[in-house]
């Protein structure tokens, strides 16, 4: 599970129900597998990516990559 939060983890530890889930993997991912998870655009715009796996899980993960998209608007009464 894949979540968003403007809450430091240092001040609050990051709970289920907590932060703003934008991506759920609906199953087990294979050794070597890459998943994307995309949070939709109309999320407001946070600071911290939580990446929450279950208490039953094994979490192991190489490498969490994460990029931002930024809209841009223009000025139409330029």
């Amino acid at each position: 599970m894949i979540g968003l939060t403007s809450i430091s983890p240092t001040v609050t530890a990051p709970t289920l129900g907590n932060y703003a889930v934008c991506g759920q993997y609906p199953g087990v991912v294979g050794i070597g597998t890459t998943v994307k998870l995309t949070c939709t655009s109309d999320m407001p715009a946070y600071r911290y990516v939580i990446a929450q796996f279950p208490i039953t899980a094994q979490a192991n993960f190489c490498e969490l990559e994460v990029f931002i998209r930024r809209k841009f608007f223009t000025n139409a009464m330029q």
